[in-house]
């Protein structure tokens, strides 16, 4: 009897859901054969939908809504703050790279000072991305990040090439070089010595873990991004110790600080671009807060503030590395090694500031690989939603309110580039990258003509998106001079053509099954006409 009244709670509590397209997919084959004979037996009369249902399950809240169909969808929900969302900023740009070597920056630009200068410029000009991108978020309250704007701006052809990119080169194959650092590192410092298909089996699993992880509950992945970002902090500041403690022994380089730091600087100006090229990708996170618009407490404010202090944080902690790293070390050794950090704590403290430093190594990778999990699961799902994507892939869990399809769909993505020489990939994905922050940097001047009087909670001053479009187009076009970037351009825009191939094959096959379907006709973008004071100036979307 108690057996089959909760089978009977549990069919009603199902069929509150059984509208997702993965429910449908996979659960209805499975439970309902398994209950049917409850409910001939007992008929139930589902409960009348409302507008606005809350649904709450484990300690996580899904909300129901009513799309236009009548169907009941699942959305996100506002849980994370102004010091969570830095936190999540934070733990997303320090990765493994500034604690593994800054030499790219010291190769092309050949002095201390010089390198030092690029490093934080670069901070100062990420951070105005992160600002400006604030603009954007609080605009159009939406996650998804650059699709959102870029769908509004242009339409759905370019939306579509910048979420296939992103989701499928640009991220997971950024994700798959933090995830083989992890567990080459940890292989190495267990056993000496580990083989790439050992670095790969450990890669997998460490990819399980952060899958589980962020398919378990938005608070988990806070909580744990939260957790490392401090302790990144605290490894930052005992880097910095390490050279204070050289300079108190009498053996710092404090000739790199000196009239003389910029002695040996490279003449050469693409050199300094490429500079710029290989710090700001250190810095590559910082859209991060965008992709979760949904999920921010108060975007007016979170967003700003959060992002504002999660870079200024990244920025401090990258300049004052370098300057631990200059004060150790000659520039020479910096552009050598590849384990700098590692060396920075044998040369301090011995064997015990060697494995600290390799703590914070492993903690960045964990934490970077977290972060980006959660945001490329929120731009899958937001792309999934619009119809670009089949529309499984926007299903968020009523029970976890986690995209489960997007975290799943990332993680695979990610574990399919472990078997690819990734390192190689690095400036193809790049180009990609930059290519879209200028289409993004467009579209927001595209607003402020369109939308004029449109209410915008961020207003950043205009002079900021037109100097940052003209930065992010240089950055597209500066790998063309160089002929070791050049390939690499042509593979970035090449799967960008392939996207712009596949979507139109989409079409084709969707209005050749369905020729009823209108989910991948082309859109036009906004109105071209400017808005009034009388008109909300949105148009036609």
């Amino acid at each position: 009897r108690n057996w089959g009244s909760f089978k009977l709670s549990y069919y009603n509590e199902y069929k509150s859901y059984l509208s997702s397209s993965l429910a449908q997919t996979i659960a209805v084959p499975v439970v309902l054969p398994t209950i049917r004979h409850t409910e001939q037996s007992q008929p139930m009369t589902p409960e009348p939908a409302t507008e606005h249902s809350p649904l709450i399950l484990d300690g996580n809240k899904a909300t129901e809504e009513l799309g236009n169909s009548g169907e009941k969808s699942f959305k996100l929900q506002r849980t994370i703050g102004v010091a969570s969302a830095a936190a999540i900023l934070f733990g997303n740009c320090v990765g493994a790279g500034i604690f593994i070597s800054p030499k790219g920056v010291y190769e092309k630009t050949g002095s201390a000072g010089a390198g030092l200068v690029v490093w934080a410029l670069a901070g100062i000009i990420a951070t105005l991305c992160t600002v400006t991108y604030a603009e954007l978020g609080t605009l159009f309250q939406e996650s998804g990040g650059e699709f959102v704007y870029i769908k509004k701006a242009f339409g759905k052809l370019p939306a579509f090439l910048f979420s296939f990119c992103t989701a499928f080169l640009i991220k997971p194959a950024a994700m798959a070089v933090v995830v083989s650092t992890f567990s080459e590192y940890v292989c190495v410092s267990i056993y000496g010595e580990a083989s790439p298909n050992f670095i790969r089996m450990l890669s997998l699993c460490t990819i399980s873990l952060v899958m589980l992880i962020n398919i378990i509950s938005v608070k988990v992945v806070v909580k744990v991004c939260t957790i490392i970002s401090i302790l990144k902090l605290v490894i930052v500041g005992f880097l910095l110790a390490c050279g204070v403690a050289i300079v108190i022994k009498g053996q710092g380089h404090l000739e790199n600080f000196s009239k003389s730091s910029f002695a040996g600087s490279n003449p050469n100006i693409t050199d300094y671009g490429l500079a710029f090229y290989f710090a700001l990708y250190s810095y590559q996170s910082w859209n991060s807060l965008n992709f979760m618009t949904e999920e921010l407490k108060a975007p007016e404010r979170t967003l700003p503030i959060g992002g504002g202090l999660g870079m200024t944080g990244v920025t401090f902690s990258y300049v004052l590395a370098n300057v631990a790293y200059l004060l150790m070390f000659r520039v020479s050794f910096i552009m050598d090694t590849t384990t700098i950090a590692m060396d920075s704590g044998m040369l301090a403290f011995g064997k015990i500031g060697w494995f600290i430093m390799l703590i914070g190594l492993l903690l960045s990778c964990l934490g970077c690989l977290t972060g980006g999990v959660f945001t490329l699961a929120r731009n899958i799902q937001s792309t999934g939603e619009s119809g670009l994507f089949p529309q499984w892939t926007s299903y968020v869990s009523p029970l976890l309110s986690t995209p489960v399809a997007g975290v799943v769909i990332t993680c695979m993505t990610t574990s399919v580039y472990l078997f690819f020489d990734v390192v190689f990939l690095i400036p193809c994905l790049s180009t990609a990258e930059w290519f879209f922050y200028f289409i993004t940097f467009v579209s927001l001047l595209v607003f402020r003509y369109r939308l004029p009087k449109q209410h915008r909670p961020v207003k950043v001053p205009i002079f900021i998106p037109i100097a940052l479009t003209i930065i992010t187009f240089a950055f597209v076009i500066l790998p063309l001079f160089n002929p070791k970037t050049r390939m690499s351009v042509g593979i970035g825009f090449g799967f960008i053509a392939l996207g712009a191939i596949l979507y139109y094959i989409r079409i084709f096959i969707t209005k050749l099954c369905i020729p009823s379907a209108g989910v991948m006709e082309v859109q036009k973008p906004y109105a071209i006409k400017k808005s009034s004071s009388t008109d909300s100036g949105l148009g036609d979307i």
